[in-house]
């Protein structure tokens, strides 16, 4: 371990870095959160690299603030590190950050006088693409900034806890990030705590959590099976918590289930040699597993989705006859890729036509 992460007094707020690469930015991160006027504690997970190979990136005055730790578990996935300095951490609040990504000035001590002011067990950050795009993602009603509810608020959305979270939630919970998981070890995570009884709040005009697009090598964009992609959803709908939802919030998950981790990753399995046999019956279990938890989870799908989902279902479906549907997917029309089969459904809260307008609005109105 380098550095003893002793700060005099006892941190606002413990930040776990997950680093597998040694020629990562950290030194970036570690300059956007060493900025904050509060006392905060940095721990950097070294996963599968030793500590040696980063230290030097750690400014040497101060070392009192950074702890540089190793962890290996042999998994190309930042869950398990993150899971460590989650362990490790003792501060009111802890948030988790990639070792490319950085902060907007200000943004660590405008989050935590947020949580110190309200009391929030959750301060979403907002969220920034390097490039500069803001994204609005939760797309929460216009104006609602406090108290954030899953449904009403599309929190489902939000696939990455980042931001402030109290510590002691997850702890009494027993939430941590999904150990083992190659891909969407976040999913199980966020989405309990979006569903549980807990104050959430989101303010979209604090300074932002920027996510990186300089880095060399990244752990989670390999083409893997279709039973790798869609495990994260299930584990969801298995849970105990998920099973424990009211029909509302049941239908609002199911609905961004199939619509981003299902057909997100059908979508881009454009290719003849990305379908196996196993693909095919994976996917199709996983649609039948979700619509069974919450059959209006499939009502506002758009009418390209529902026939997308429709020939995966198909029991004789197979390789030749889904990249068929995925191109028909992709030349449909403007209807058929914003209206669900019932009108009724077209302007309710998870349609595509109904956040479409609400992203226009946002885009000018805070």
């Amino acid at each position: 371990m380098t550095g003893s992460g002793r700060l005099g007094t006892e941190p606002s707020a413990d930040v776990v870095i997950a680093i597998h690469d040694a020629t990562r930015r950290l030194d970036r991160a570690l300059e956007s959160l060493l900025t904050a006027d509060d006392p905060i504690r940095i721990t950097v997970v070294c996963h599968g690299i030793e500590a040696s190979t980063v230290a030097g990136q750690v400014p040497a005055d101060r070392l009192g603030r950074v702890r540089v730790v190793e962890f290996s578990d042999g998994i190309p996935s930042p869950e398990g590190p993150f899971n460590h300095g989650l362990d490790l951490a003792t501060a009111p609040y802890v948030m988790i950050m990639g070792s490319d990504d950085f902060l907007e000035p200000g943004a660590l001590t405008a989050w935590l006088a947020h949580a110190r002011a309200t009391h929030a067990d959750v301060v979403l950050a907002p969220l920034r693409h390097q490039a500069g795009g803001l994204l609005l993602n939760p797309l929460a009603r216009r104006g609602r900034r406090n108290r954030l509810d899953p449904v009403r608020d599309r929190l489902f959305y939000r696939s990455a806890p980042l931001g402030l979270l109290r510590r002691s939630v997850l702890d009494e919970r027993g939430l941590r990030f999904t150990e083992g998981a190659r891909t969407g070890g976040d999913l199980a995570v966020s989405c309990a705590l979006w569903a549980a009884d807990i104050r959430i709040d989101f303010d979209r005009r604090m300074p932002a959590y920027v996510i990186g697009a300089d880095a060399r090598t990244r752990v989670t964009t390999t083409r893997r099976p279709m039973r790798v992609l869609l495990e994260p959803a299930l584990e969801v709908i298995r849970s105990d918590w998920g099973g424990d939802q009211s029909r509302a919030i049941r239908g609002s998950l199911a609905t961004k289930l199939l619509r981003i981790n299902v057909l997100g990753s059908v979508l881009p399995r454009a290719e003849p040699d990305a379908w196996s046999d196993d693909d095919l019956a994976v996917t199709r279990d996983a649609i039948e597993v979700i619509s069974a938890y919450a059959p209006a989870g499939l009502h506002d799908l758009t009418r390209a989705d529902r026939a997308l989902i429709d020939e995966l279902c198909r029991p004789d479906a197979d390789a030749t006859t889904v990249l068929t549907a995925i191109e028909r997917h992709r030349r449909a029309g403007r209807v058929a890729r914003t209206i669900p089969r019932r009108w009724t459904r077209a302007f309710s809260r998870e349609s595509v036509l109904r956040r479409y307008a609400i992203y226009a609005v946002a885009r000018w109105i805070p």
